[in-house]
């Protein structure tokens, strides 16, 4: 059964990042499966992590807004067992966008089910 950590914090520059790409590494480097989540418009993670954003077919926004299955967004990453749900600047308005969406706060759990299992 797949594990969900979650790295958080409001404030800005104290290191969700870094936390969430180096624990994702390890993680992989010990031989688990691991699927990383960007979920910061700015994508610093999904570059940091070798994907080419100007590539992208799709991101993390079109999973979250769109119904778009994850399966279907998610990159390999440079490091081996370690697979990333990328994201762009789009990200930016779709906390707007989901305002008056109804169990708009288990969006990201419904969607990541379908993948739970393999990573």
């Amino acid at each position: 059964m797949g594990r969900i950590i979650a790295i958080a914090n409001q404030k800005g520059g104290v290191g969700k990042t870094t936390t969430s790409v180096n624990l994702s590494a390890c993680l992989a480097y010990l031989g688990k499966k691991v699927l990383l989540i960007d979920t910061d418009p700015q994508g610093n993670t999904t570059s940091g992590l070798g994907v080419n954003k100007g590539e992208l077919q799709g991101c993390i926004y079109d999973v979250l807004i769109d119904d778009e299955n994850v399966e279907n967004v998610i990159q390999p990453t440079n490091v081996e067992n370690l697979s990333i749900v990328p994201a762009t600047i789009s990200l930016a308005g779709a906390e707007i966008e989901l305002v008056s969406t109804i169990s708009r706060e288990v969006r990201l759990k419904h969607a990541l089910q379908d993948v739970k299992e393999d990573y």
